[in-house]
């Protein structure tokens, strides 16, 4: 079976992406619905593609080793984009 894409094709990866912009900040809820609103992916690849790229879940690491991070995940469990200039260096 191929893999769901997004109403305009986008893997969800992608649509991820697309959504989070630089200075916002997501609680889960808000970004969940708003991949939700791009595409019929299943719940379980939803949470699957947003651990695949939290650079500070470190089992997230080494569990997806050729997926490029791009979101930070906060003490209180909202994302927002990672900045190396802001957010402390990741190490796993």
């Amino acid at each position: 079976m191929p893999k769901p894409k997004g109403h305009k094709g986008e893997t969800c990866f992608k649509a991820i992406r697309e959504i989070v912009k630089p200075g916002e900040i997501y609680p889960f809820s808000k970004l969940y619905s708003q991949i939700k609103e791009k595409g019929d992916w299943e719940d379980e690849t939803i949470y699957q593609h947003l651990m695949s790229v939290v650079v500070n879940l470190v089992p997230a690491r080494y569990r997806w080793q050729n997926i490029k991070p791009f979101l930070f995940l906060c003490g209180d469990g909202q994302y927002e984009l990672y900045d190396p200039g802001k957010h402390p260096k990741i190490v796993p």
